[in-house]
C-alpha cells in the first residue's frame, strides 16, 4: 500500500484496496499456470460483485471467428421497442478476467441507465495475440448491429466501453470498423492507452505501491503486440488512429494511475476531431476504482456518469 504524502488515496479505496489484499491472501496463492492465476482472479472479484440492484441478466453466446464468444445480458426491464445497448469489455491486463468481472457494475449502469447492458468475454494472452480480441470484438459489434433485434436491442443504436486493457481492444475494435454510423458512444475507463515510461504519470505512480507497477507494463504490451510493427498498428495504439474513426467518447481516469496521461493524450486527439464529450479525472482514485463500487462512492460516481453520458448519447429508455 502506499504511503507517500505526495499522494493522498480516498480513504474508501485505501480501504477497499486494503480488503482486497486480506481477501487475494486468504485465497491462497494461486495454483500454477494460467488457469491457476485466471481462477485466482475471478475468487478475488466475487465479493466486490456481491450486492447491488437486481437486474434480470441471462447468458448467451454469439458467434465468433475463433469460437463462441460468451456473454452477460443485463436488462433491467421488458420493453416492447428495441432498446439501445452498451457493450462492454473487462479489464485483466489482455490476461485474466471474463464477462463477469464487473458483474456488479454492469447491474448499478443498467439499473442507472435503463438500456441494454453486454459484458463480454475476449481471447486472451498468451493463447491468442493482437489482433485476436479485436477481431473477435469487432465481429460481436458486427453481430449485434445485424441480429440483435432477436434480443430486443436496437442495432442501430450501439454503444462500446471498456476498462483498462478492455478499453484498447474495445477502441480497437471502432477503428477496425471504420466508425459506423450505428456505433454511437464509446466509454473508455481508466484505459490503457499509452505505456510511454517518462510520462508524468508513469514516473509519478510506477513505483510507489500502486496497481500497476510501471515495471510491469512494458511486458503486458509485449505479450500482447509480439509481432513487429504491431505497436504501431492504430487497432493497437489508438494515438496513432484516426481519432474521427471513433464516436463521441467518454474518459475516465483516475488521479494516481500511471495511464492517466496516456488518457488526456487521447482526449486531445478526440477533442480535436470533435469526438471528446468529456475526459474526467477522479480525484483520489487509483486505477482499480472502478471495480469497487460496493464501497467507494467515487466509483459509483462513474457508473452514473457512464449511464447519463448514454442517456445523452443513445437515449433515455422508456
Amino acid at each position: 500500500m502506499n504511503t507517500s504524502p505526495a499522494i493522498e488515496l480516498d480513504p474508501q479505496l485505501r480501504a477497499a484496496l486494503g480488503e482486497a489484499a486480506r481477501l487475494s491472501e486468504s485465497i491462497g496463492p494461486p495454483a500454477p499456470g494460467i488457469d491457476g492465476l485466471r481462477e485466482h482472479a475471478a475468487c478475488s472479484r466475487r465479493h466486490w460483485n456481491q450486492g447491488g440492484p437486481d437486474v434480470p441478466y441471462g447468458e448467451r453466446t454469439v458467434p465468433g471467428p475463433k469460437r463462441e464468444i460468451p456473454v452477460v445480458i443485463y436488462r433491467r426491464r421488458a420493453s416492447r421497442a428495441p432498446l439501445p445497448v452498451f457493450v462492454y469489455l473487462h479489464g485483466g491486463g489482455f490476461t485474466i478476467g471474463d464477462q463477469w468481472a464487473n458483474d456488479r457494475q454492469m447491474r448499478e449502469l443498467a439499473q442507472a441507465w435503463g438500456g441494454v447492458v453486454v459484458s463480454a468475454d475476449y481471447l486472451h494472452v498468451p493463447e491468442h495475440v493482437f489482433p485476436s480480441a479485436v477481431e473477435e470484438f469487432a465481429a460481436l459489434l458486427c453481430w449485434l448491429h445485424r441480429h440483435g433485434n432477436a434480443w430486443g436491442i436496437d442495432g442501430e443504436r450501439i454503444a462500446i466501453g471498456g476498462t483498462s486493457a478492455g478499453a484498447v481492444v474495445a477502441f480497437g475494435a471502432a477503428v477496425a470498423l471504420a466508425g459506423p454510423g450505428w456505433l454511437r458512444a464509446a466509454v473508455g475507463v481508466v484505459g490503457a492507452f499509452a505505456a510511454d515510461p517518462d510520462s508524468p504519470s508513469m514516473r509519478s505512480y510506477g513505483d510507489v505501491g500502486l496497481f500497476p507497477a510501471a515495471a510491469a507494463v512494458a511486458p503486458m504490451f509485449a505479450n500482447y503486440l509480439p509481432g513487429t510493427g504491431d505497436r504501431d498498428d492504430p487497432r493497437a495504439n489508438l494515438l496513432l488512429a484516426d481519432p474521427a474513426l471513433l464516436p463521441p467518447t467518454f474518459l475516465a481516469a483516475a488521479e494516481y494511475d500511471v495511464f492517466r496521461d496516456g488518457s488526456a493524450a487521447l482526449a486531445e486527439r478526440l477533442r480535436g476531431a470533435g469526438r471528446l464529450h468529456a475526459c474526467k479525472i477522479y480525484p483520489g482514485m487509483s486505477h482499480l476504482f472502478f471495480g469497487f463500487t460496493r464501497s467507494v462512492e467515487r466509483a459509483s460516481e462513474c457508473v452514473l456518469d457512464i449511464a447519463a453520458f448514454l442517456c445523452e448519447r443513445l437515449g433515455e429508455p422508456a
